[in-house]
């Protein structure tokens, strides 16, 4: 389709051709309205009578259309041009993850950076619902910078639709398949995970972990050979990273890892030859304090970054299980979690009481659960912040790398988060004033004032402003003063006008502003808890 270079298709001055694959065909251009360069798929003429490919080729513009993520490649328009559907991205100049491997094997730093990206995106893809089902490195695009975009989510499965484009043919890339994935199993997010623990594999090695010479033969090894030892082409890597390739790579689903992150996490470790959570026998640990705060119905409403690592869950899965009751949050027994709750809003307090809670990977711990309960001037019962401390059995909290983002966040960002929180809660004190009047519109304050105190957070409110110093590692105590402040007010004056004050903030924030709280996924926060 070579004929399209020099063409123009709506605003979009085609440039160059820049990959072509079985499917579709990519091409460089300038979007001449803003004077930038983009890249533009487009289906070519041959496979627009074949129902298959154009479902295939809609359904990744409704895939994309709901991923909004820093490391997801944006769709920015789509298309028609004589018949032919096309799709504009971003344009990235940096080649592919394959071009990169192409070059030998990543230095481990780079690996453990590259792939915690990647888990960002892919567990942000499944908590919506989605998996990609043909993850490999050539769909993942780099920067001038080296940071990730994944693209090409044409062959996305959304586990909630009932659509079957593919019929009963198996679909996807031969050298990343799971074992289920080629015999036409079950589909689930597991095969993401392990066909990144292949590129993994190929990152670190230069090359695939199963090799044959046909298609079939790789698919073949994927099932019935062993997983292949690391150290043999590398031996200067710890030998903790094998037992991270054993389980990313394991043939039964059930004995990978759960997530894209956890992944992440053991593999940043293992590189880094610290020892992971299976192989800890240290019986000196510092004890672990998690915070999980709900609202009165006992509905997660909060959990902090040592809470997720508790339970082995991702920090991008906190808006997953932001709104789910307590017992779904810690996998703890629903009516321990029910007398819990009503302990809570009894006696006031709960101090020390023993809890069994089961972690994202099946694994079961007994927790000691200290609970103090929120209530407004009238003694209503809103919420309670919840402890959960024990003698961790678990990795150590997640790097500074695995918090790319908060630490990127300099003095000018700093602020832009300050003026952005408190613009929010002074909306809503506001709310609360005119919709309920002062007094529980002081409760707000008192509410505030309390959990701050309780947590040692610098806030304090008065007269309806508040005052706070948030630094880059404080976007922990943003949310969950946030959540707070945002459950009582729909609690006193209804959901709906909660949201529509929130979603008019966001409207008229500064743009420079708005950008930057949309790379911490904070400006969507309200919808998480409230939703």
């Amino acid at each position: 389709m070579t004929e399209l270079v020099g063409q123009s298709l709506g605003q979009y001055e085609i440039i160059e051709e820049i990959a072509k694959g079985g499917m579709a065909t990519v091409y460089k251009a300038r979007q001449t309205s803003i004077g930038r360069d983009v890249a533009v798929k487009v289906l070519p003429p041959n496979f627009t009578h074949d129902e298959t490919f154009l479902e295939r080729f809609y359904r990744e513009v409704e895939v994309i259309a709901q991923l909004q993520h820093p490391h997801i490649l944006p769709v920015y328009d789509f298309g028609k041009y004589e018949n032919m559907p096309y799709i504009v991205m971003a344009y990235i100049d940096g080649g592919t993850l394959t071009d990169r491997i192409a070059k030998g094997a990543i230095p481990p730093t780079e690996v453990a950076r590259m792939v915690h990206q990647i888990a960002q995106a892919l567990d942000f893809a499944h908590s919506k619902g989605i998996v990609h089902r043909d993850f490999k490195p050539s769909n993942v695009l780099l920067d001038e910078r080296g940071n990730t975009y994944l693209a090409d989510f044409g062959l996305a499965k959304i586990t909630e639709s009932s659509s079957n484009i593919t019929g009963t043919m198996i679909l996807g890339t031969p050298d990343y398949m799971a074992p289920e994935q080629a015999t036409s199993g079950t589909i689930s997010e597991s095969v993401d995970v392990y066909a990144l623990g292949v590129t993994i594999y190929q990152m670190l090695t230069g090359q695939a972990p199963y090799e044959a010479p046909t298609a079939a033969g790789v698919l073949v090894a994927h099932i019935t050979q062993p997983i292949p030892d690391i150290r043999k082409t590398r031996p200067d890597l710890p030998d903790v990273v094998q037992k991270v390739i054993e389980q990313s790579l394991a043939k039964e689903v059930n004995e990978r890892y759960q997530s894209s992150g956890n992944l992440a996490i053991d593999l940043e470790k293992a590189l880094a030859n610290e020892t992971l959570e299976s192989d800890s026998t240290s019986a000196e640990q510092e004890t672990l304090e998690a915070l999980l705060m709900t609202n009165m119905l006992g509905h997660a409403i909060f959990v902090d970054t040592q809470c997720l690592h508790l339970l082995r869950r991702h920090h991008n899965e906190a808006r997953a299980i932001i709104g789910k009751p307590l017992a779904t949050v810690l996998g703890c027994d629903a009516d321990v979690a029910a007398q819990l709750m009503q302990d809570i809003n009894t006696l006031g307090k709960v101090d020390d009481q023993p809890l069994e809670i089961t972690d994202a990977r099946g694994k079961k711990h007994t927790v000691n659960c200290s609970a103090i309960a929120t209530r407004d001037d009238d003694g209503k019962f809103v919420g309670a912040d919840i402890k959960l401390t024990l003698i961790p059995d678990v990795s150590a909290a997640p790097s500074e790398t695995f918090s790319t983002v908060q630490e990127a966040m300099n003095t000018r960002e700093e602020t832009f988060l300050q003026a952005y929180f408190v613009t929010q809660i002074d909306a809503l004190y506001e709310l609360l004033m005119n919709w309920a009047g002062p007094k529980v519109a002081k409760n707000l304050e008192d509410i505030l004032n309390e959990t701050g105190q309780r947590n040692v957070w610098t806030v304090s409110m008065s007269d309806g402003h508040i005052t706070v110093q948030l630094k880059h590692t404080d976007t922990a105590v943003y949310q969950a003063l946030l959540a707070r402040a945002m459950t009582y007010a729909a609690s006193i004056i209804g959901t709906g006008q909660v949201v529509s004050e929130l979603e008019y903030i966001n409207k008229s924030t500064d743009p420079a502003v708005l950008k930057f709280v949309q790379t911490l996924g904070l400006d969507q926060l309200y919808k998480d808890i409230l939703n």
